[in-house]
């Protein structure tokens, strides 16, 4: 019988070797619309379903005080899940409705099958024609449907949400890491 926590350290190498291969383009892209929003003065927002919000909300901290370095703030906002909300699959979905604007971007995360709360907030951003980046994986039924052909989608290759959401998070820092120095390219000589 093998060791559980070898088990985990196994699957988690895993599962960052098929990320590796099966990652880079769509990482590329998501970088490029992200920075292209973000120098043509457009607001960012994030919101994840379940505990992937934990990673939106890390996201939109790394993005407004610096990941690597020292500089300006970027204009990112993490929606608030209001969870006292009266109607709470569509808490997501009535921020963007209110603050959304044409060719914004939203940003979301979702490591599980099912994101009905981040799904209506996709869909309250098309209606505004914003743009949307999307990481999700491999179970996803609720998110790449509402993906038009502008919009982004990074799947990670796994069902495990734990495998999942260990990649939201390393995305998350590598889409800020990318950002900054892109924008920023003086500070990494």
């Amino acid at each position: 019988m093998q060791d559980p926590i070898k088990t985990l350290f196994t699957e988690c190498i895993q599962t960052q070797i098929a990320a590796a291969d099966m990652l880079h383009e769509p990482i590329e892209a998501a970088c490029g619309l992200l920075v292209d929003s973000l120098l043509q003065g457009r607001r960012v927002y994030c919101c994840g379903e379940g505990l992937a919000h934990a990673t939106s909300r890390h996201f939109a901290h790394i993005m407004l005080t610096g990941l690597s370095f020292e500089r300006p703030p970027f204009p990112v906002t993490s929606l608030h899940a209001d969870y006292g909300a009266l109607d709470y699959d569509r808490m997501f979905a009535q921020q963007i409705q209110a603050v959304g604007q044409a060719n914004d971007l939203l940003v979301v995360f979702n490591a599980s099958a099912r994101a009905p709360r981040v799904s209506r907030a996709m869909e309250a951003a098309l209606g505004r024609n914003m743009l949307i980046i999307a990481i999700t994986q491999s179970s996803d039924e609720d998110i790449a449907g509402l993906l038009g052909p502008d919009d982004v989608e990074i799947r990670i290759p796994t069902y495990n949400t734990a495998r999942a959401s260990e990649h939201l998070l390393q995305i998350a820092n590598m889409l800020c890491s990318v950002a900054e120095h892109q924008i920023f390219p003086q500070e990494t000589e």
